[in-house]
């Protein structure tokens, strides 16, 4: 894992009676290295689904800042200067969102006006011992294979009342073509730690051969506990799924139960987990397996 300095400085003025005092803060982008997963003796094989970490105080572990690295496990913190920092690495996964599968702290390092342009800091990570792992079964002391699962994903960033960029629009596009080459068993949409799924392979393949026919429309096909909804919404088609039957570019309000995804919409409002309209920045994700 490195660490990369960023020669950008940002300033936070504090101002106080008499004097003014600087709290002078460093951006600090972080690259995490992908490794090969380690799994323990005799389980089934684990797939990690986020990759998280927080930069704190070393003595009084106070978090500065936070992030969720990004597809390419790279994120961007703000630290302070002169202080001795170390940072915290969790991961998650598919199987159990809420319960970190691997964690480990960094030795204690700092950030100055001086520092080099580039430092690696070195974690030690370790398996948690109680997350809970499915073994394998195992015959003769022969391990038997059973499933093979292959996953593609997607997600990006989204801000609140912002239009989405071109790139964020080409990137959804692209993962759409990707995905049409091939079958898939399984949808989930979503935020990271909130997401709903269906395993209607009909549904889901027939999307993908009319993905790009404006004409294509799914109203409220029941699937999984939730009612899925396709159709044309902005320059784009529409994904979502609700509680209740219910049309495409629906404004849903925030204590509605709603999953919505429409980058291509063309305007601020590109969905979100809840509210639909002018919803709070948020990372939306999708994942295809099968």
């Amino acid at each position: 894992m490195r660490l990369l300095l960023n020669s950008l400085l940002v300033l936070f003025l504090i101002a106080c009676e008499g004097q003014k005092e600087e709290d002078v803060r460093i951006s600090l982008n972080y690259e995490h290295k992908q490794t090969q997963p380690r799994y323990r003796t005799g389980a089934r094989p684990v797939l990690t689904s986020s990759h998280h970490i927080n930069v704190r105080d070393v003595l009084e572990k106070y978090i500065y800042d936070s992030t969720v690295l990004n597809n390419s496990m790279t994120g961007t913190v703000l630290v302070p200067i002169d202080v001795n920092l170390e940072v915290e690495y969790k991961n998650y996964t598919f199987d159990h969102p809420k319960i970190h599968y691997e964690s480990g702290v960094s030795d204690p390092f700092t950030v100055s006006f001086n520092s080099p342009p580039t430092r690696t800091v070195t974690i030690s990570v370790d398996i948690n011992p109680d997350y809970p792992v499915e073994e394998v079964e195992t015959i003769d002391n022969e391990t038997i294979e059973t499933t093979v699962t292959t996953i593609l994903s997607w997600s990006d960033n989204f801000t609140r009342n912002v239009v989405p960029s071109q790139t964020q629009q080409q990137t959804y596009k692209d993962f759409w073509d990707n995905a049409s080459s091939q079958t898939w068993d399984n949808i989930s949409i979503g935020n990271p730690d909130n997401m709903t799924s269906c395993t209607n392979s009909t549904f889901i393949n027939d999307f993908l051969r009319n993905k790009d026919n404006a004409s294509f429309e799914v109203y409220g096909l029941y699937c999984d506990g939730m009612y899925w909804t396709i159709g044309k919404c902005g320059w784009g088609l529409e994904l979502s799924a609700f509680d209740r039957q219910r049309r495409d570019c629906a404004c849903l309000n925030s204590n509605d139960i709603g999953y919505t995804i429409r980058p291509l919409i063309g305007n601020r409002n590109w969905g979100g987990v809840g509210k639909s309209c002018s919803a709070e920045s948020q990372t939306l994700k999708i994942i295809l397996s099968k």
